[in-house]
C-alpha cells in the first residue's frame, strides 16, 4: 500500500543495530552474516555525497521536461485552470515515473527518489491551489493543502514532506488567529498549547508503535519542531519581536519608544523564557533523552541572549568571549567528568556504550533468533565482501 517495502526497512534498522553491536564484539561474525541473510535489504545503497548530488541532478531533469512544454505551450496556459489541470498532469506523471522508478530499481531515500517526491508534491500542490477563488486568505489555502501533503507524507513517509506538513500546520494557525482581534495577543499561548499537546500525541506513537520504523525519521522531526516552537512562542525575545512587526506602523511611531514596545504579562514571558529550558534539561536528565537536554541546553543559551538584548550588562565583544570560554570549561569538565559513566551518563560514543545493547528489545530477539537458524551450505560463488581500487582492477570480486 506505501510506496517503499515496508519489511525491507524494518530489517535495515535490524542489520543496523546488529553492526552496531558487531563493532563491539558482542556479536560474531557468523551471527552477523545469519542477520544479513536472515533479514535481507534489497535497496540500493548509496552514500549521503552521492545522494545529494542525484537528488540536485534528478530535480534540475524534472524542472527542464517541465519547462520544455511549459514553454511551447504557454500561449495556451494563459487561462488558470488551464494551467492548473497542467500542472496537476504533470505532478501525476512524475509521480506514476516516480514509483515506477522505486519498484524496478529499489530506491529508498537515493536522492533520485526524495526528487521526485518533492517535486510531485510541488506540482500537484501549485496545481490544485490554481483552481481555488483568487482573494483566498493564506490560511484557506494551507487548510486546502494540508490533507494532499498528509496523504504524500502517508504514502512516502518522507522526512521533507513532515516538515512542509509542519510548516503548513503551523503557518493555518497563525494566519487563522491574525484575522480575529483576540488572535494576536492569543497567539504565544495557542503556538505553545498546540505544540505541546502534538509532542504528546507523537510521543506516544512512537512509544506505541516499536516495530513500525516507517515514519521514524518524520516522527523525530515532528518531535523536534514542536518542542522548538513551544520554546520559541515562550521566549520574551520572540515574543516581543514578533508583536513589534505586527503593529500597524502608525503604532509604533505614535508609541516613540525606539526600537520594539514592551509587552503586556512581560513578566510572564521572562518566567518561560528560562521556565521552558529548564524543564526539557530536567526531563531530559531524568529520562535520558537526548533531544531534550539538547533543546534545554539551547533554550537556557537563548535566554541569556535574550536578557543581554535588553538589558546590557557587558560589551558585546566581552559577553561572547566570557560566554564562549564558559561553554568550553563546561564542556571539558564535563567530558572529564563523564569519562566514567556517572548515573548512567557517558561521554563514550553510542557505538562504545554497552548500554545500548537494551535501547531495542526486538534487535535483541531477532539477533537471538538467527543463532538457532540452521546454515546453508556456502555456495561456490560468493557475492559481497569484495574490494577495488583505481578503476576497480584490484582486489576480488
Amino acid at each position: 500500500m506505501r510506496a517503499y517495502n515496508e519489511e525491507w526497512i524494518y530489517n535495515r534498522e535490524i542489520l543496523g543495530q546488529t553492526a552496531r553491536w558487531h563493532r563491539q564484539g558482542l556479536v560474531s561474525d557468523k551471527q552477523m552474516d545469519t542477520a544479513r541473510k536472515v533479514y535481507p535489504v534489497e535497496f540500493r545503497q548509496t552514500n549521503s555525497f552521492i545522494e545529494i548530488g542525484l537528488f540536485l541532478f534528478t530535480t534540475v531533469a524534472i524542472l527542464a521536461c517541465y519547462l520544455l512544454p511549459a514553454s511551447v505551450f504557454s500561449s495556451q496556459l494563459d487561462n488558470q485552470t488551464t494551467y492548473g489541470l497542467f500542472n496537476v498532469a504533470f505532478g501525476i506523471g512524475v509521480g506514476v515515473i516516480g514509483r515506477v522508478l522505486i519498484k524496478q530499481r529499489l530506491l529508498y531515500r537515493n536522492g533520485i527518489d526524495n526528487a521526485f517526491v518533492i517535486t510531485l508534491t510541488g506540482f500537484l500542490a501549485f496545481g490544485l491551489n490554481q483552481f481555488l477563488p483568487n482573494g483566498l486568505s493564506l490560511a484557506t489555502h494551507c487548510l486546502a493543502m494540508l490533507p494532499l501533503l498528509l496523504l504524500i507524507l502517508w504514502y512516502y513517509g518522507d522526512t521533507l514532506i513532515a516538515f512542509f506538513c509542519l510548516a503548513t500546520f503551523y503557518t493555518f494557525i497563525f494566519d487563522t488567529l491574525l484575522k480575529v482581534s483576540w488572535g494576536k495577543d492569543a497567539l504565544p499561548f495557542v503556538m505553545m498549547g498546540v505544540s505541546l499537546v502534538m509532542y504528546i500525541l507523537v510521543k506516544q506513537v512512537v512509544n506505541r508503535n516499536t516495530r513500525q520504523v516507517y515514519y521514524t525519521d518524520p516522527l523525530n522531526l515532528v518531535q523536534w519542531i514542536s518542542l522548538i516552537v513551544l520554546a520559541a512562542s515562550g521566549n520574551y525575545y520572540v515574543v516581543r519581536e514578533l508583536n513589534a512587526l505586527l503593529l500597524p506602523h502608525t503604532s509604533t511611531s505614535a508609541i516613540g519608544i525606539k526600537g520594539s514596545p514592551k509587552i503586556v504579562l512581560s513578566g510572564l514571558f521572562w518566567l518561560l523564557t528560562f521556565a521552558i529550558p529548564v524543564i526539557y534539561l530536567w526531563q531530559g536528565l531524568a529520562k535520558k533523552n537526548r533531544m531534550l537536554i539538547i533543546l534545554g541546553a539551547l533554550g537556557i543559551m537563548a535566554a541569556f541572549v535574550t536578557i543581554h538584548e535588553y538589558v546590557t550588562l557587558l560589551p558585546l565583544n566581552v559577553a561572547l568571549t566570557s560566554a564562549g570560554l564558559t561553554l568550553i570549561g563546561i564542556a571539558v569538565l564535563g567530558i572529564r567528568y563523564l569519562s566514567r559513566p556517572k548515573y548512567d551518563f557517558t561521554d563514550s560514543p553510542d557505538d562504545d556504550s554497552p548500554n545500548e545493547l537494551f535501547v531495542n528489545i526486538a534487535s535483541i530477539a531477532a539477533v537471538q533468533a538467527t543463532s538457532t537458524i540452521p546454515h546453508a551450505p556456502k555456495d561456490n560463488l560468493r557475492f559481497g565482501d569484495g574490494d577495488f581500487g583505481g578503476a576497480g582492477s584490484e582486489g576480488k570480486y
